[in-house]
C-alpha cells in the first residue's frame, strides 16, 4: 500500500515538473514574438523620423532629386547594425540557455 502511495505521488511530482516545463516553454516562446512586434512598432516610428529629417536635410542641400540614393545608403546601414545587434541577442540568449542548462544538470546530479 505505501509502495503505491508513494509510485503516486513520484508520478504526481514528476508531473507537475512536466508542466512547470511546458509553462517556462510556452513563456519563452510568447515573449520573442511580443517583444519583436513591439519593436516593430518603434522601428516604424524611427522611421517616419529618420526620412522626415533625411528629406529636410536633402531639401536644404537641394539634392531631393538624389533622395532615393540616400535612401538606399541608409537602408544598407541600418541593416548593417541591425544584424549585428541581432547576432549580439543571439548570443547572448544561448550563453543563457546553455546556463540554465548546466544548473539542471548540476541540480540532477546531486
Amino acid at each position: 500500500m505505501v509502495k503505491k502511495e508513494v509510485k503516486e505521488i513520484e508520478k504526481h511530482n514528476q508531473l507537475v515538473q512536466e508542466l512547470i516545463g511546458i509553462k517556462e516553454e510556452i513563456r519563452t516562446d510568447i515573449v520573442g514574438p511580443i517583444v519583436a512586434s513591439f519593436g516593430f512598432i518603434i522601428a516604424l516610428v524611427w522611421r517616419d523620423a529618420i526620412k522626415g529629417a533625411l528629406d529636410v536635410y536633402l531639401a536644404r542641400a537641394g539634392l531631393t532629386s538624389e533622395a532615393y540614393l540616400y535612401n538606399f545608403v541608409s537602408a544598407i546601414i541600418v541593416t548593417f547594425f541591425v544584424i549585428l545587434l541581432m547576432l549580439f541577442i543571439l548570443r547572448l540568449s544561448k550563453k543563457r540557455k546553455e546556463q540554465k542548462i548546466e544548473k539542471a544538470v548540476e541540480k540532477i546530479s546531486k
